[in-house]
């Protein structure tokens, strides 16, 4: 139960990391220089996904960076 937990918030925060940069690419592409887009973006997708991994990692001990990474036997 805790691991089918884990991977869903796994999946919600890489969803949401995808959904946040894109967006940020998308309405900043003409406003912004290359070098601050491509931080922004990062940025902007790392800090859900990398809070929502840590998230499951702590709650089922194990946990792959990539959503659909399985556990090793």
């Amino acid at each position: 139960m805790r691991e089918k937990f884990g991977l869903i918030i796994h999946w919600i925060g890489f969803v949401l990391g995808i959904i946040l940069s894109s967006s940020a690419g998308i309405f900043l592409h003409g406003f912004a220089t290359k070098t601050f887009l491509l931080f922004l973006i990062l940025v902007l997708f790392f800090i859900p996904f990398g809070l929502c991994w840590t998230i499951r990692r702590s709650l089922t001990g194990f946990a792959g960076f990539l959503p659909w990474k399985k556990k090793p036997d």
